[in-house]
């Protein structure tokens, strides 16, 4: 029986939903991106432009969870981990933002 995946994301380029995968993977969590995209140019294909980012569906709900809390420090809204150091940033030291 095939394992079951859940779109947790959508999201409007292969780029994007690269970042979110990468992201998803480093927090061990597996995913994958799906896209009907037909060609490489940017042109408006409307749900045919989509890129839906999966998990195994057992894991959908930690996923939404990392997803969202990135979301807030990316945005500044505060979140389970607003204010928190970027990965990377040593302790101490305030991550360079442009």
């Amino acid at each position: 029986m095939a394992e079951e995946w859940e779109i947790v994301k959508i999201v409007g380029t292969d780029a994007e939903a690269a970042v979110l995968v990468g992201f998803l993977n480093s927090s061990d969590i597996p995913a994958e991106a799906e896209s009907l995209h037909a060609s490489e140019f940017p042109t408006d294909l409307g749900r045919l432009g989509e890129v839906r980012v999966r998990v195994p569906a057992e894991r959908a709900q930690e996923a939404l969870a990392l997803l969202n809390s990135r979301e807030d420090v990316a945005t500044g809204e505060d979140g389970a981990m607003a204010g928190a150091p970027l990965a990377g940033t040593p302790e101490g030291e305030e991550p360079i933002r442009s």
